[in-house]
């Protein structure tokens, strides 16, 4: 009996993770919330540890993610940049998203409408070189929380430079926009996490 309990579980299971990530993570909910609408101005950026592997002496790597918010425009810029020195080498990754963000109660909805990207490479004591900068258009859209008390932003899924990981927030959440003891906990694992840090939190 247990056995047959178990596996009837499976294909519930499987449909979970094939319908994962949810759809309504692309948008803000419809219902009106009981907190009134979020207003966000300034940056925000993560919390991010540089990472230098043990095996190495000479290797650094650094990141740094924010994003800067325009209330009066609702207009945001989501910059990317990570740099590699391995000895006397040097790379630089910039990408920069910009577009229009909206909110409902204490949820921010990013679109984004084009993605600038560009590298530069160079050794110690000589000029960097560019690659030259793309510039692509996009419809990209995440949905993020904010939190009053902490004056974080966290997205629903895990994301770094425009690209996703399947997991994040999302995972723990049962009921879509719900923010209840399910929502609170995910959240506040997701916000604690040092490495592969989700929220982006308000610079004073």
């Amino acid at each position: 009996m247990k056995i047959f309990r178990f596996l009837s579980g499976i294909p519930v299971l499987i449909l979970l993770a094939a319908c994962f990530p949810p759809a309504w993570i692309r948008e803000l909910p419809s219902d009106k919330q009981t907190a009134s609408d979020v207003i966000l101005s300034g940056t925000y950026s993560k919390r991010l540890p540089g990472l230098s592997p043990l095996t190495s002496l000479t290797y650094i790597e650094k990141h740094s993610e924010s994003i800067e918010f325009s209330e009066k425009d609702k207009t945001f810029r989501k910059t990317y940049i990570r740099e590699i020195e391995d000895g006397n080498k040097f790379r630089r990754i910039r990408i920069d998203g910009k577009g229009t963000f909206e909110t409902r109660g204490n949820w921010v909805l990013l679109t984004t409408s084009s993605i600038e990207t560009e590298e530069n490479t160079g050794e110690r004591g000589k000029p960097l070189q560019s690659s030259g900068v793309s510039n692509v258009s996009s419809e990209y859209r995440m949905l993020y929380h904010y939190d009053r008390e902490s004056e974080t932003i966290i997205p629903m899924l895990y994301e770094t430079g425009y690209k996703e990981k399947p997991f994040g927030v999302a995972e723990g959440i049962r009921t879509p926009y719900a923010e209840d003891e399910a929502f609170r906990i995910s959240r506040r694992n997701y916000s604690k996490k040092e490495y592969q840090n989700h929220a982006y939190f308000k610079n004073k």
